[in-house]
């Protein structure tokens, strides 16, 4: 199981907390994954997942009292560790000995929260006391980056967002620029942060499955996956062969989904709009084939905990290797004719070019780290679902820029197809639907899971304390680490490769912020009882 317990902490002062990062880094564990604050009532806690390329994790953990809350940056041996420790710090009030008057703005929280007031992921601030704290989030200001010394006297500090032509969500970009060029760009994230990991602490286990699968609707199935493959390590559960085939299934075909709608988008920004227009028109394939299967084009709701919530005929399930094997040999067509324009070749080949070293350096995930050759793919360094029996290739290519990243997705997207057709004629018999939903208590425990998402690796922590509803769980996305390369890469680049640039990352800002348009009218995120769920369930 991908899913693994949190049993051995190494447990150090926050004055050695440097030195220890130092010396797991040196033995290999130098890929930050990701830093998890929670609240002991006395002190905070805070978790350093550090990995290496293997699969292996330790976990460094520092107690912080309360009233001093103060520890060492160490994104001076990572620097992809600083947006991590800038979420703590504004979610937990932790401070960083370390951080400059840059780093201590606002990151996730919005400019009207108070200085003063606790920090949300606090256990003694709960949703209305957070509302108040906010008040009236439309009527935030966001204050306007200032940078004190001006990088030259020809230095003109250009604003993109959060509302932007160029930007498919809420975002915002303080860049310094002279003439064209980009000298510094900065990010400012949380515009559609909705307090989810809060959320999840007054739900359910079972509501929660629903919740985070909400967090991206591009990949729903992964941020489901995830959170139950952690859970069920808590439970000590083994879902059947046959439910991990079937999700391993769903999930293939989500990145096969992700990675055409991102096709289509960097067409889109590089001017190529029949390029987008195309691949957009196949996607459609894909998109009737989740509704086939689970009933639902965007949220699929199949991974419960012990299995999955409705079988798939083992027709279906050949019918679906018949339909991505023939939307495989479209999409080869289509990238045939588009990869040999002038105008394609000139807005990719050489843009946004990155090193392997600077891809690790800042904690990079998923194509964007296999584009500079490295293989780093949880299927394959912590084998889940049914990956382990299947065969398949981590693609990856030499000279991180647009191109190759496109030649990343492209060729992932023939081993999905590949990893389909395999689960077809694999796909073992047997019930994969668990008899009842688990609606039960959760022992005292702390386990993480890791799945490979379309866009990278997910990483979720959950703690249990002997109820129904959990502790404290930590999500941690993809973009949350790209998106710091991406704003290095913008350094030195022309103002109009800004959407290029951005987008080859393919950022998700609400999956980064984990977002939830919370409105119990509309029934988004108010799910139904326990004992309506048992109703349902057995009407099934």
């Amino acid at each position: 199981m991908g899913g693994k317990l949190v049993q051995e902490k190494t447990k150090v002062s926050r004055d050695a907390l440097l030195d220890s990062a130092r010396l797991f880094m040196k033995q290999g564990f130098s890929n930050i994954v990701a830093i998890t604050g929670v609240d002991r009532k006395e002190n905070i806690e805070l978790i350093y997942h550090l990995g290496d390329e293997h699969g292996g994790m330790v976990h460094l953990s520092v107690s912080l009292p309360k009233g001093d809350p103060v520890i060492d940056d160490i994104s001076s041996l990572k620097p992809g560790a600083k947006v991590l420790e800038r979420e703590v710090h504004d979610l937990f009030g932790v401070e960083f000995r370390g951080f400059d008057e840059l780093d201590k703005r606002r990151l996730l929280l919005p400019e009207c929260y108070p200085e003063k007031a606790p920090p949300p992921l606090l256990k003694d601030v709960d949703l209305d006391t957070f509302k108040k704290y906010i008040g009236d989030p439309m009527a935030c200001a966001y204050e306007a980056l200032t940078l004190s010394a001006p990088l030259s006297p020809e230095s003109v500090l250009v604003p993109i967002g959060p509302y932007h032509p160029a930007l498919k969500e809420p975002e915002f970009f303080s860049l310094v620029v002279e003439g064209e060029r980009i000298k510094k760009a900065f990010v400012r994230i949380g515009f559609v942060h909705r307090g989810i990991e809060k959320l999840a602490e007054s739900r359910t286990y079972i509501k929660d499955v629903f919740l985070f699968e909400r967090v991206c609707g591009i990949c729903s199935t992964h941020h489901a996956w995830t959170f139950v493959e952690a859970v069920e390590k808590l439970l000590n559960v083994e879902p059947p062969p046959r439910a991990q085939y079937l999700r391993t299934l769903i999930a293939e075909l989500e990145r096969i989904h992700s990675h055409s709608l991102w096709l289509g988008l960097i067409g889109y920004w590089i001017g190529f709009e029949s390029m987008f227009m195309w691949v957009w028109g196949l996607r459609e394939t894909v998109m009737g084939l989740f509704e086939e299967l689970t009933g639902n084009r965007v949220h699929k709701s199949f991974i419960t905990f012990g299995g999955v919530r409705m079988d798939i005929s083992d027709e279906k399930v050949k019918k679906a290797a018949t339909k991505v094997s023939e939307f495989e040999k479209q999409i080869d067509s289509v990238m045939e004719t588009v990869m040999s324009s002038d105008l394609f070749m000139e807005r990719s080949k050489g843009i946004a070019k990155y090193t392997l070293e600077e891809a690790r350096a800042f904690s990079a995930v998923g194509p964007v780290r296999r584009a500079t050759g490295d293989p780093y793919d949880i299927r394959r360094i912590e084998p889940y679902g049914a990956y382990g029996e299947l065969d398949f290739e981590v693609r990856t290519t030499k000279a991180g820029d647009v191109y190759n990243l496109v030649l990343v997705r492209l060729g992932e997207i023939k081993e999905s197809v590949r990893i389909i057709r395999q689960i077809a004629e694999k796909i073992p018999s047997g019930n994969p639907v668990p008899p009842k939903p688990f609606l039960g208590v959760v022992k005292e425990g702390e386990a993480y899971a890791r799945t490979e998402a379309p866009r990278g690796e997910l990483f979720y922590y959950v703690n249990s304390n002997n109820t129904a509803y959990p502790y404290r769980v930590k999500v941690r996305t993809p973009t949350l680490l790209n998106i710091q390369l991406a704003a290095h890469l913008l350094e030195g680049a022309t103002l109009s490769d800004f959407p290029v640039i951005v987008t080859s990352i393919d950022p998700c800002f609400s999956c980064m912020d984990r977002v939830l348009v919370y409105d119990e009218r509309a029934g988004c995120a108010k799910i139904a009882s326990a004992e309506e769920i048992g109703r349902k369930w057995a009407r099934r």
